[in-house]
């Protein structure tokens, strides 16, 4: 544990100190960490074995898929958009400048804009420390959209082009509506992953610690609690979030190693993998590429992503 302190107050991301921490212990569990068996939920039926697609990557942050069809994902330490066009595929860099990357959100064939400044400014929203940049998928150019948010760890947009970006540092979830207009600490909400309903009238946030899962009214900001990570869960840090096509949530639990599927409808949960290293967001497989529709994709900080085959139930 030597140089611990301070390796983490001279790194700009708050997730260094996550990470840090295990390598330094050897890759040994730290304090919080916790083991399947514990967890009390069920297992989700007909899901197949996870494997990893790629390692070595350094921490990754966030994932989405595009437009394509084809996963994008974030290198957390080198400030990179990244795509893998196949699951056989070696990663290819979209962009670089791409500072403290946090949540991604794909608005179009050519184009995603992407959270910056993810890390320990988000301690105190005030600071208005990150934002968000447009990136052009096809040429890697780099744009400031807006600056002063939080900390845009999560992020999602709207299709009116409203943005939400999360701040699981302090009680703060951001908005920005489609003008430009930046309203830090929309919600004093301490708040992670994030998903919009498919009819747009609900945001899903995870809630850091202690670990739930909640739903937003957008027109009214009423919040509601969907559900409650179960007792040995309630530490566990919850992280990334993605919603399927029929409404069902897929949560990254951290410190548990786990992904769980809950439907709002019943409010019933399911463990669909556990013993990852360090998960830290999930997107559901998308039709008509290269990838399985039935699958999640899981990006951790341990430089890993994963494929979870059959986590996703097909429609009735």
């Amino acid at each position: 544990m030597q140089g611990f302190t301070g390796k983490c107050v001279g790194l700009s991301v708050r997730w260094a100190c996550r990470v840090w921490g295990v390598l330094a212990l050897g890759g040994l569990p730290l304090a919080g960490q916790v083991h399947a068996a514990d967890s009390g939920l069920p297992v989700c039926a007909g899901v197949g074995v996870a494997s990893v697609m790629v390692s070595g990557q350094g921490p990754l942050e966030s994932i989405a898929f595009d437009q394509q069809g084809r996963i994008l994902f974030t290198r957390l330490f080198k400030g990179e958009l990244v795509r893998l066009d196949s699951p056989q595929g070696a990663p290819v860099t979209v962009a670089v400048g791409v500072d403290s990357p946090g949540g991604i959100a794909v608005s179009g064939p050519h184009e995603a804009y992407v959270g910056v400044g993810n890390g320990l400014a988000g301690v105190a929203p005030s600071l208005g420390k990150a934002g968000i940049v447009k990136v052009d998928l096809d040429k890697g150019r780099v744009t400031p959209h807006v600056s002063g948010l939080s900390m845009s760890n999560g992020m999602v947009r709207a299709t009116d082009g409203t943005f939400y970006a999360s701040d699981d540092l302090a009680a703060s979830l951001d908005r920005v509506l489609p003008d430009g207009t930046v309203q830090r600490t929309w919600l004093k909400q301490n708040s992670n992953g994030l998903a919009l309903s498919r009819d747009q009238k609900t945001l899903y946030v995870n809630q850091m610690v202690p670990a739930s899962i909640l739903a937003v009214d957008r027109a009214t900001g009423q919040t509601s609690v969907v559900a409650n990570a179960p007792p040995a869960r309630k530490w566990s840090w919850l992280d990334g979030l993605d919603i399927d096509d029929q409404g069902r949530l897929y949560v990254v639990s951290y410190w548990a190693g786990e992904v769980w599927r809950l439907d709002p409808a019943s409010r019933q949960i399911c463990l669909l993998v556990s013993g990852l290293s360090l998960p830290s967001a999930v997107a559901v497989g998308r039709p008509g590429g290269a990838y399985r529709a039935s699958s999640i994709y899981v990006t951790t900080h341990s430089g890993r992503l994963h494929e979870v085959p059959g986590a996703v139930p097909a429609a009735p």
